[in-house]
């Protein structure tokens, strides 16, 4: 995903804790991560340099964002422990 098309769905992405996940052009799951603040979290994978070619390499794969809202940081850790145990 490109910054110029991330940009058309930001303001679809909430200003709540949550965790987000990221999926490539095969809908398969690639990133699990938390955020106190989902928009300002994942909004911070496309306007940086990047200084590591593993996450350089997520963001170019990166097709699709999902997001699921809770009510805490705590419950967001929670859940991105439950989903990262899909993942393996």
């Amino acid at each position: 995903m490109t910054q110029k098309e991330f940009q058309h769905i930001v303001h679809t992405i909430p200003h709540e804790p949550g965790i987000y996940k990221y999926f490539d052009s095969k809908k398969e799951l690639l990133y699990v991560g938390k955020a106190k603040n989902l928009r300002k979290r994942v909004s911070s994978y496309f306007v940086k340099t990047f200084t590591t070619y593993k996450t350089h390499e997520l963001v170019q794969r990166i097709q699709s964002i999902e997001f699921t809202i809770v009510n805490s940081e705590q419950d967001a850790f929670l859940l991105e422990n439950f989903e990262e145990g899909l993942l393996a």
